[in-house]
């Protein structure tokens, strides 16, 4: 299975970061385990309203101790931030906490840009 940059699953290195994606349904999941913390650092940090619906559009992924999930989400005016989660689905303590999230601004005027870590 090829990704837009033309890597395969099976080239994935542990510790490496895979090919960016659309989000499906299990991405969605672990979003949702931590958007009040990734809207509100996203509209803090890029002054977005309130009233703009902030939603991944993209994701890469890269399994290190737990994974870190890095989300491409749309901004207002065709913008587009990354918001990395590291989630250990092992530790439900760690679930939905503030430090398991980060926000970079490396897509705002490149969107083109790897998604992939920060």
């Amino acid at each position: 299975m090829s990704s837009a940059n033309g890597s395969t699953h099976s080239n994935i290195k542990c510790g490496g970061i895979g090919g960016i994606r659309p989000v499906n349904d299990d991405d969605l999941k672990i979003w949702d385990l931590y958007k009040t913390h990734l809207e509100k650092k996203i509209q803090d940090q890029f002054h977005v309203p309130t009233t703009h619906t902030l939603k991944p559009v993209q994701v890469s992924t890269q399994v290190v101790a737990g994974q870190n999930y890095f989300y491409k989400v749309e901004l207002p005016d065709k913008k587009y931030a990354t918001a990395r989660v590291y989630h250990v689905p092992w530790q439900q303590d760690t679930h939905g906490k503030p430090e398991q999230v980060a926000i970079h601004d490396k897509l705002l005027n490149s969107p083109n840009e790897n998604v992939g870590h920060f």
